[in-house]
């Protein structure tokens, strides 16, 4: 008695990938591109641009992860995370009113902006991210719920923005192999 087998085995099924090596590169472009917009100091025009980006990110980490993407509500999600955190932090309503005083205003927003923009895409990123890593779609998606985690991944990347800024102006400032400590050439 021959019995064929019309079924093919896949022992290692394609689409076993890291979910981070999908979600992390893609939370980090976009987060740098608000970041760029965030440089941009005209009041509202930078949160909807932002807010593009972030809709932006959110589409293109559902499509990594096959869920069906609805634009109206994401906009609605993102706009409940975002708009309950980041208007009633103290850094960004006093960098937002202060963009109203000429010259000084705007100088100090070249420093707030890029950061806030920044932190709050990363943590936009992060928790429809995770979520979306656990099963979960937009349909599922509670704000209310994740805002706590939203403001924990917002405070974490703010911290880790300035960190890395910090240690952009620490690296400036160091010495090179061309120069000694005293800050003159090598001959």
């Amino acid at each position: 008695m021959n019995a064929t087998v019309n079924e093919e085995i896949t022992l290692f099924p394609e689409s076993v990938v890291d979910a981070d090596t999908i979600a992390s590169p893609l939370i980090k472009r976009y987060s740098l591109i608000a970041a760029g917009v965030g440089l941009i100091p005209l009041p509202l025009v930078d949160a909807v641009l932002v807010g593009g980006v972030q809709v932006k990110m959110v589409y293109d980490l559902a499509k990594a992860f096959d869920i069906p993407f609805e634009e109206s509500r994401v906009k609605a999600l993102v706009g409940s995370l975002v708009g309950g955190i980041a208007p009633t932090g103290i850094a960004g309503g006093v960098a937002t009113l202060a963009r109203a005083i000429p010259v000084v205003g705007v100088a100090a927003w070249y420093f707030v902006g890029p950061a806030l923009a920044f932190a709050s895409t990363y943590a936009v990123g992060k928790v429809f991210s995770e979520h979306f890593q656990t099963g979960g779609t937009l349909l599922t998606f509670d704000a209310d719920k994740i805002r706590v985690h939203y403001k924990r991944e917002f405070e974490a990347a703010l911290k880790s923005k300035k960190s890395d800024n910090a240690q952009a102006e620490v690296d400036k400032a160091a010495p090179t192999d061309a120069t000694n400590i005293s800050g003159n050439a090598k001959k």
